[in-house]
């Protein structure tokens, strides 16, 4: 039997045979492996360990990334939104003003129930002081809207063609609001002429008019 002791080279050439056989170690033959080989291994397991939790934290934050950048582009897109709308505030600030004033005019340009006698005989007024002759001054039905009603007078008057023109402005000059439509002009005798036109006189419902056109139908085929 011999009695040489291991050299260092023996040492090695039993690391690189180790090495060469990773596949087919067991717990015995690494555990009569070399230091350098067994600390080697464990650098190798503990880096590749430490790339793979790498590799996963990394993934996980290109996630949040992702969705922290769609989020970020979907508030920027509610700003914007939402500074476009602050931009024109104040337009519509203003138009609404301008829209309740145009309101109020018109309201106070309608006429009172009340009123409207001595409206009608003061269109009729208008039409004498302008030496015209009325044929007809006849108040159709009167047409009720859902915030005004509105009554439509049928007129025939004869006179000279500045005297109609000058009634004309007339009613466009009454306190209360008056629209002139259907005119027709034809010759008359004595170089007067006819206008035919339909007069459209407009007044304020009354309170109990406004209850009843917001009470609910009951008739058959109306809204219960």
């Amino acid at each position: 039997m011999s009695n040489r002791r291991p050299s260092a080279d023996d040492t090695l050439a039993d690391d690189e045979k180790t090495f060469l056989n990773l596949g087919k170690l067991d717990l015995q033959t690494l555990s009569d492996a070399s230091p350098l080989l067994k600390m080697s291994m464990f650098l190798g397991v503990t880096v590749l360990t430490f790339m793979a939790l790498w590799f996963l934290w990394l993934s996980g934050s290109m996630s949040n990334l992702e969705l922290a950048q769609t989020e970020d582009k979907q508030l920027r897109e509610t700003v914007n939104l939402k500074l476009a709308k602050s931009a024109m505030f104040d337009l519509l600030v203003a138009q609404r003003v301008q829209i309740l004033r145009d309101i109020e005019s018109v309201e106070l340009a309608l006429s009172r129930k009340s009123d409207m006698a001595d409206f009608l005989k003061s269109i009729n007024r208008a039409g004498l002081g302008r030496g015209l002759q009325f044929e007809i001054f006849r108040p159709e039905k009167e047409v009720v809207h859902a915030h005004y009603a509105e009554l439509p007078i049928s007129l025939r008057v004869t006179g000279r063609y500045h005297s109609l023109g000058l009634f004309a402005a007339d009613m466009a000059g009454m306190p209360h609001l008056v629209t002139l439509d259907k005119l027709w002009l034809s010759p008359f005798k004595d170089g007067n002429l006819v206008m035919e036109a339909s007069l459209h006189v407009y007044r304020h419902l009354e309170n109990d008019e406004r209850s009843v056109l917001k009470k609910p139908s009951t008739e058959p085929g109306g809204s219960p």
